[in-house]
């Protein structure tokens, strides 16, 4: 009986959490802080559009307004945003080497396959806008 109720409280338990959280965040592997809030639909789209169109989100681990421009998007969407990260050398150089090209100078800075750029934190209002999202 004992096996029983366990089983019945972790489904339970299971359904419960699937409910509450219906969409999972990646684990969370960026190097500035994890967001704190979950992702709005729009937050998901954006984030889908801007990696199928090839924008960048180029940034700092030091850079508040980095993370800020980051909890926009939510855990979620934050987890698939096209981040590069500029002030890490050592432990990618690749990313390090791709903000040189892109001649990034401040952070956070938006780029589009086009070259055309947008520098500061940006709305996810103005995001979709810009990059042809709506």
């Amino acid at each position: 009986m004992k096996s029983l109720t366990t089983t019945a409280l972790t489904c339970l338990t299971l359904i419960g959490g699937c409910l509450l959280s219906p969409v999972q965040a990646k684990e969370w592997t960026g190097t500035i802080g994890e967001p704190l809030r979950d992702s709005s639909p729009l937050a998901r789209q954006l984030a889908d559009h801007l990696n199928s169109i090839g924008a960048r989100f180029y940034g700092a681990w030091t850079c508040p307004a980095c993370f800020r421009q980051m909890n926009l998007f939510g855990k979620q969407a934050g987890a698939v945003v096209p981040y590069v990260e500029c002030r890490k050398p050592t432990q990618l150089p690749a990313q390090a080497e791709a903000c040189v090209a892109a001649e990034i100078r401040a952070y956070p800075t938006w780029v589009l396959p086009d070259g055309s750029r947008r520098i500061g934190i940006q709305s996810l209002e103005a995001l979709s806008s810009w990059s042809g999202l709506n």
